[in-house]
């Protein structure tokens, strides 16, 4: 029995209601001008993912940047593979969007993560937490488990990582300082690290209690980690023995556990000079990702990145419909 996985950063799929938050439309069109475009827009739209999904050809696709569940079901109209069954997504973030997922397989159970408050590394014990409620997770995981063909379980956890963007300092009512100049930059870098390796963090706690519960559980982590496969954020998720540390008492039966928690990387199937998942300046990288655990990664056959039309995202326009992803497929047996 063969199937697929797959994921895919859509880029703003957002509905034809106006106006949105962040994404096609204009803040200020509210005419009857305004609905036409919306809605001319999102066929458009619709067009180009169904177009983007139908290449795939993925029994399981993780989706990011969706608004909601609801533009996967209408997806799900306009596909002429009738097998997907009715979306699920997760938390919607401040910018509209969130994760979501289609399936061709009964799904069996659906959990939203999101952490109220992200861990940050305790440096010794006792020390009182730096930043409080401050740090939060934007959009959490959306972990869908799956039933296969075959009956066995597959469990996914659908991830779109806080980019690498500087983050500003903002006062006690949230509002922008609006600081400038070089100190300023850096330290907005600094927090912007500190935040995606928290999530980081809070997505490998994930990981471990699912592993945890059942060594030999079908697990894939997949989508944007907003981040190449040798960061820190991604290696943090995957595990590496190299990054370890083993305490005063390590042995054989503790290596072989930490190597059970080892998640192996399907793009590295793939040629390197095909692993870009965006174009960046002309500059290809991979920063989307499908992680699967030791049980699943033996039954793993090979990977594509459908990055044959990717265009580069820095010169989009507001009107463009094309996602500046490339999708990820990963076929098991």
């Amino acid at each position: 029995m063969e199937f697929r996985i797959a994921t895919f950063n859509c880029r703003d799929f957002f509905d034809d209601a106006v106006p949105h938050v962040i994404g096609q439309l204009d803040r200020e069109g509210f005419g009857i001008w305004a609905q036409r475009r919306a809605r001319t827009l999102f066929h458009r739209k619709l067009e180009a993912v169904a177009t983007a999904v139908a290449r795939t050809d993925a029994d399981v696709i993780a989706f990011q940047e969706i608004e909601g569940a609801h533009v996967l079901d209408a997806l799900r109209g306009t596909l002429a593979d009738g097998r997907y069954l009715p979306a699920v997504a997760g938390v919607t973030d401040s910018r509209g969007i969130a994760c979501g997922l289609l399936s061709r397989f009964p799904i069996s159970g659906v959990e939203t993560h999101g952490a109220g408050e992200l861990a940050f590394p305790v440096f010794a014990e006792g020390d009182p937490r730096p930043f409080g409620s401050r740090i939060q997770s934007k959009r959490g995981v959306l972990e869908v488990t799956v039933t296969l063909p075959d009956q066995s379980s597959l469990a996914l956890m659908v991830v779109h990582m806080k980019s690498p963007r500087p983050v500003p300092r903002v006062d006690a009512g949230g509002e922008s300082t609006g600081e400038s100049g070089h100190y300023a930059a850096a330290e907005g870098a600094a927090r912007a690290t500190v935040l995606r390796l928290a999530e980081a963090l809070y997505l490998r706690s994930r990981v471990d209690a699912r592993l945890m519960r059942d060594p030999q559980a079908q697990l894939a982590v997949l989508g944007d980690f907003n981040d190449g496969p040798e960061a820190s954020v991604v290696r943090s998720v995957a595990g590496d023995l190299a990054d370890m540390p083993r305490g005063r008492h390590a042995d054989l039966e503790l290596t072989a556990s930490l190597e059970r928690g080892i998640l192996q990387h399907c793009v590295k199937a793939v040629p390197p000079g095909q692993r870009h998942t965006i174009l960046y300046r002309g500059v290809g990288q991979q920063v989307d990702h499908i992680l699967v655990s030791r049980a699943l990664w033996r039954r793993f056959r090979g990977a594509r990145v459908l990055n044959e039309n990717l265009r580069d995202g820095t010169g989009e326009g507001r009107e463009d419909v094309e996602s500046d992803h490339a999708a990820v497929v990963a076929t098991f047996g």
